[in-house]
């Protein structure tokens, strides 16, 4: 017995040393990834942090963290920032984020606020630590523009998990429950559109290839998309509903470029919306309405319209409408 307890003793001293030693090295490797950070330009402060979690745990928290790229404009900060990791999977990390936090970049500045909003990452047990999962999800939030808009969001889940069977290929899923639009265009969506204030649903299912793995070297390789497949995006709002499956990839130039396939169930509530949205002015409204009536009754079902996102040359255009710009996916190759 008496062996058996300094046995013990001797494994709680052990254990203690080693954690006491681990979170001195966070603390130095915190201290010295602040440094580089500014020492290479970038904006990198906190007011001050913590590591707790003894015996099993290395909890990190992170007063008043701001980071930014004063040559791109973009950059985030917070109240605080938390991330937690167990001593035996130092490969698997979760963050809490605060309740309050804003979003800088070139064209806006967006400001968070949440119920809840924690994200965790687990990469392989590799040296080069490989993402295998990241996950984003929360409650109850809001974010509000530097230009006047706000949206809302019941829940969001937002995961992105390493697919092995293809290179540098990753499945992206999203979920997005009671989507409040901006005031100011709900107040522009006619009354007679028919729809509720809040979109039910929003979901997206995604395979995105990329042209270098997401893993420690991924500051360096800088990853971009090489092609996405759009396997489902569906949207209920009230009656509307829509979905969409196609595959987009960069052209030459960088930008987003392909066919999307797209079904609008009880599309007539589609017209009130592109009004709100500024996309079709409301003297050329019955004009669209009867021609994507045409369109349907076409494709067999006056509740149906089937029609296809065309991206090509830089532009959008759904159907026979012109959208604009279509988003740049990737810098412009030679």
């Amino acid at each position: 017995m008496r062996k058996l307890t300094w046995l013990l003793i001797t494994l709680t001293i052990l254990w203690s040393g080693g954690w006491f030693w681990g979170s001195s090295k966070v603390r130095e490797g915190i201290d010295q990834w602040f440094a580089a950070q500014t020492a290479q330009g970038y904006i990198a402060q906190n007011a001050g942090f913590s590591v707790l979690g003894y015996p099993n745990r290395l909890d990190v928290t992170l007063d008043a963290p701001k980071f930014a790229d004063p040559s791109t404009g973009f950059g985030w900060e917070g109240q605080f920032l938390q991330i937690f990791t167990m001593t035996w999977k130092p490969w698997h990390i979760i963050a809490a984020l605060p309740p309050q936090q804003t979003i800088r970049t070139p064209y806006q500045d967006i400001g968070i606020t949440a119920t809840s909003l924690r994200a965790s990452a687990r990469a392989l047990p590799q040296m080069i630590l490989p993402l295998d999962e990241a996950i984003l999800e929360g409650t109850t939030i809001e974010a509000t523009s530097s230009q006047g808009w706000t949206v809302g969001l019941g829940s969001l889940l937002l995961a992105i998990r390493s697919d092995q069977t293809g290179t540098n290929a990753y499945d992206v899923a999203f979920v997005g429950t009671e989507l409040e639009p901006d005031k100011a265009f709900l107040a522009a969506l006619s009354t007679d559109a028919g729809l509720p204030s809040r979109i039910s649903s929003l979901r997206a299912d995604l395979k995105a290839r990329l042209s270098a793995p997401l893993d420690r070297s991924a500051p360096d390789t800088n990853p971009r998309v090489t092609s996405l497949d759009v396997n489902e995006i569906a949207v209920t709002w009230g009656d509307l509903t829509v979905f969409a499956k196609g595959k987009i990839e960069p052209d030459a130039a960088g930008y987003a470029a392909g066919k999307v396939d797209i079904a609008v169930t009880n599309w007539q509530r589609l017209v009130p919306i592109l009004i709100a949205a500024g996309v079709v002015k409301p003297e050329v409204a019955p004009t669209v309405s009867n021609m994507l009536k045409a369109m349907a009754e076409q494709n067999g079902s006056p509740f149906v319209l089937e029609l296809p996102l065309t991206l090509a040359s830089g532009r959008m255009s759904l159907g026979p409408l012109p959208l604009g710009p279509a988003p740049q996916l990737a810098p412009v190759t030679n």
